[in-house]
């Protein structure tokens, strides 16, 4: 068992850490750049090399979706009960109790443990997360919604055309499939090394204040991860799937809101950096739990 957790945990924590110690020597890394062939090209690409080349039903897929929203709906609920309860604003802090780094780390994780099953429910599951960050995120912290923005990210027409070769069950040609494959190869490394950039740049503004929204962040996963797997008589992987992802730090997306609609963005960025620091220290026991639960079915 061990040697197994470390099988998952040790490739994570050195990309990781690669990215981190290339920020801090002061090399050049372009963000904006890297993340944005990342979003655009590299993550639907994999999406539909993924989902379209996994075994896996239809209904496996969409049971995936429907348990993300879920154990979003029951993250915001203990968020908003903590929140009310501590006197502190929700459109500061209710999405990093509702939204978890489902990108950057839940989906190298998941397909770690559980191989390309796991990998193809982690991005049903990521699909979720992402539309609810561009919906209920922007509601949440600007008080509107932007229908253009939506539908203008690729990750949805990716989801889209997915969805249709799927149910017309249509038979992708062979350098589709490969040229699909080679470029969403390069999203999880690269959104590893994002991530370990993102740790380098962001600060901790009050500690006091970001280990508890972290604290909110892991509990309002738990929880939400308890119940839905429970409520849906989840098995297997994905039991496991839904652990990990609903297991994540805040999402680093949430620091781009704050900063956009001034929202304490060195705050919010403080209790990401607790939460992912306090995730990565904590992945033995993530990992371990995971396969755990997707053995006791």
């Amino acid at each position: 068992m061990f040697l197994q957790i470390l099988a998952v945990i040790a490739p994570v924590l050195t990309i990781v850490g690669l990215g981190f110690l290339w920020a801090r020597s002061g090399m050049p890394f372009d963000n904006d750049t890297i993340g944005s062939v990342v979003l655009k090209i590299g993550t639907p690409c994999l999406i539909f090399a993924t989902l379209t080349g996994a075994d896996i039903p239809v209904s496996e897929v969409g049971r995936m979706a429907l348990a993300a929203a879920c154990v979003i709906a029951v993250s915001a609920l203990v968020g908003v009960v903590v929140l009310r309860t501590a006197g502190l604003p929700l459109n500061t802090y209710l999405l990093t109790a509702m939204h978890g780094n489902s990108g950057n780390m839940g989906l190298p994780l998941a397909a770690m443990v559980f191989g390309v099953e796991g990998l193809a429910l982690a991005i049903a599951y990521f699909l979720v997360v992402s539309i609810s960050q561009n919906t209920l995120g922007l509601v949440i912290s600007a008080g509107r919604f932007d229908f253009k923005s939506l539908v203008r990210q690729p990750i949805i027409h990716a989801s889209a055309v997915t969805t249709l070769v799927l149910v017309a069950d249509l038979e992708v040609p062979e350098w589709i499939s490969r040229t699909t494959e080679l470029l969403g190869g390069i999203v999880i490394p690269t959104m590893l090394l994002l991530l370990g950039v993102a740790l380098s740049q962001l600060k901790v503004a009050d500690l006091w204040i970001a280990s508890g929204m972290a604290a909110m962040r892991f509990a309002a996963g738990v929880i939400g991860a308890v119940v839905i797997i429970a409520a849906f008589r989840l098995r297997g992987a994905e039991a496991g799937v839904v652990w990990v992802m609903a297991a994540m730090p805040s999402a680093v997306i949430n620091v781009l809101f704050a900063e956009r609609f001034g929202r304490s963005p060195e705050r919010v960025a403080g209790t990401i950096v607790v939460s992912t620091v306090a995730t990565l220290a904590g992945l033995p026991l993530i990992v371990w739990t995971a396969m755990w639960v997707s053995d006791a079915g």
